[in-house]
């Protein structure tokens, strides 16, 4: 059975631009990897002089095995992430939008 999610994330931990910014092209492999590459944005931002790494669904995207899948997608961004920025730290954030009435 599927359902409908969609979620945000936020990476800290970042030294710098450039690790920011590898961290993004990290990311971007991994949505299209998962097939919703054109469905996630992901961008980087300064906050306090620190680059933050921010991303999440444009709406809503449908998952087999919802249940399965997020838990397995999480460690997967913290694995891309740090494959970039080994001291990086990630949070994942879900909704599922069927359930909300």
């Amino acid at each position: 059975m599927s359902a409908n999610v969609a979620f945000t994330f936020r990476v800290t931990g970042i030294e710098d631009e450039a690790r920011a910014q590898a961290v993004v092209e990290e990311l971007r492999e991994l949505m299209r990897d998962e097939s919703i590459g054109r469905q996630v944005t992901i961008g980087i931002r300064l906050e306090d002089g620190v680059h933050v790494v921010t991303g999440g669904t444009d709406f809503p995207v449908s998952v087999s095995r919802a249940h399965l899948w997020c838990p397995e997608f999480e460690k997967s961004v913290a694995w891309y992430a740090k494959e970039a920025a080994p001291s990086a730290t990630c949070a994942v954030e879900w909704s599922y939008p069927d359930e909300q009435c």
